[in-house]
Parts: structure tokens; C-alpha cells; sequence
């Protein structure tokens, strides 16, 4: 094929490295507006598209206008098959996160203390408590001290306010 059987539309769509999907996707939308345009000319004339009347749609379908609009609608494509497949995917990205949330936390409480040793840690807090309050009782019976005595407040100090 020589170079100049090659449809320059291709390169000012698709660009040079043929790997623009949004390109490549306006060139086709450009292959179907020219299908459509030559089974127009077809129905129409009973013949196809002469050599003159495909350079005609060729460089009529070439301005920058209508470049900018293939690209366009091949955008909405795209972006329209983009939501499509994540919607069509979404239950399984959420089932995904929270399988994975589910883990982290189960990871989480099985690196936290265990219930046996909360329960060990309680047990002894208590114990030291009661040991505690078992001294202070001790402690104001034998010196004699009335913690209840010692902290009402006086009679005389509520007269005179």
C-alpha cells in the first residue's frame, strides 16, 4: 500500500502512534458517517460514490470542526462504556472493600489483648481496689480517724455566710 493510498483522516484522528483509543474510536465514527454518506449516494444514484465525490465528503469531513466533533462524540462513547462496565462491576469492587475492610479489622482485634487477659487485668484492678479500701478502713479505725467527721463542714462557718 503506498503512502498515498492511506487516508490522512486516520492520522488527524488517530494521530501518529495509532494508540490514541480516543482517537481511534473518532475514526471510526468517521468510517460510519462515510458507510452511511456512500449508502445514501447508493439508493439515491443506484451506483456507488465516485472517485471525485469521496474526496468531496473526505475533505468536507476534514475541517477542524468536524474533527473536533468526531473526537467529541467518541468521548461520550468512551466515557459512556466507562460508566457501563463500572456500574456492571460495582457490586463486586464494594463486595471487594468491604471484604477487605472485614479483614484489616478482624487483623485489628487479633492484635489487640485477648479476652482472657482483659478479663486477668480486671480481676486484679479489683483486687488491688478492695485491698486499698480494706487499708483505709484499717488505718482510720485504728488511729481513730473519722474521715466522715473530718470533712463535714463546720456549723458556724454556714451561719455566716
Amino acid at each position: 500500500m503506498s503512502q498515498q493510498d492511506l487516508n490522512p483522516l486516520f492520522d488527524l484522528l488517530a494521530g501518529d502512534d495509532n494508540e490514541n483509543i480516543e482517537g481511534l474510536v473518532a475514526y471510526a465514527l468517521y468510517k460510519r458517517h462515510k458507510r452511511t454518506w456512500a449508502a445514501i449516494i447508493r439508493e439515491k444514484h443506484n451506483r456507488a460514490p465516485t472517485a471525485d465525490e469521496e474526496r468531496g465528503f473526505a475533505e468536507s469531513n476534514a475541517t477542524v470542526d468536524q474533527l473536533e466533533r468526531y473526537k467529541m462524540d467518541a468521548q461520550d462513547i468512551l466515557i459512556g462504556f466507562a460508566n457501563s462496565f463500572v456500574e456492571d462491576e460495582k457490586p463486586q469492587i464494594e463486595k471487594a472493600a468491604l471484604s477487605k475492610e472485614f479483614l484489616e479489622a478482624s487483623r485489628t482485634v487479633k492484635s489487640s489483648a485477648s479476652f482472657a487477659s482483659l478479663i486477668k487485668v480486671g480481676v486484679a484492678s479489683t483486687l488491688i481496689t478492695s485491698a486499698i479500701l480494706a487499708l483505709l478502713a484499717f488505718g482510720t479505725q485504728y488511729f481513730g480517724i473519722d474521715l466522715v467527721d473530718a470533712l463535714a463542714i463546720p456549723n458556724n462557718s454556714i451561719a455566716s455566710d
